[in-house]
């Protein structure tokens, strides 16, 4: 069950750490993006209309502080041998977690699938990325990436270890 408590631990570490930074930085990088978009001839209300918002809501913040609560609260339950909330939230987090993470990593086919709905094809979508990465810090990115793979590989991973336990 250790390696259990472990997984969630970490998993619920990055549910806290990615809305914060995001948070902290999401309207930098919203300007930055509106600012390409706008250099690129582009009215920033495209962006807009597609959902294209690299800010954190307070909405978003919370969920993710409640996610992150629910997998510390099941970790310190799986150490005291109750692996019952896991079997019953892990599956939940795989699976929703698992599509809203995955839109978060490949980020760049989702903004140009948006925009192409929008019939703008002329926008540079690795520019327009660019410039909102820029805004947030370089460990920014693995650390969204590593969230992912703990949703989805590690939830796996946990399932399986109460399985075979």
């Amino acid at each position: 069950m250790l390696t259990v408590a472990v997984l969630q631990f970490l998993l619920a570490l990055t549910y806290l750490a990615v809305p914060l930074v995001g948070h902290r930085h999401g309207v930098a990088a919203q300007r930055a993006a509106d600012t390409e978009i706008r250099r690129q001839g582009h009215d920033p209300a495209v962006l807009v209309k597609h959902g294209l918002d690299f800010t954190a809501s307070t909405a978003s913040v919370m969920v993710s502080v409640a996610i992150a609560a629910g997998l510390a609260a099941t970790a310190v339950l799986n150490l005291g041998g109750q692996p019952l909330p896991t079997w019953i939230l892990q599956p939940i987090l795989l699976i929703a977690g698992g599509f809203i993470t995955t839109a978060q990593v490949f980020v760049g086919r989702y903004v140009q699938a948006a925009l192409h709905k929008s019939g703008t094809l002329d926008i540079d979508t690795q520019a327009l990325l660019g410039a909102a990465e820029a805004a947030f810090p370089g460990w920014f990115r693995p650390l969204v990436v590593t969230r992912f793979l703990l949703t989805t590989a590690g939830s796996l991973v946990i399932l399986l270890v109460l399985a075979v336990s």
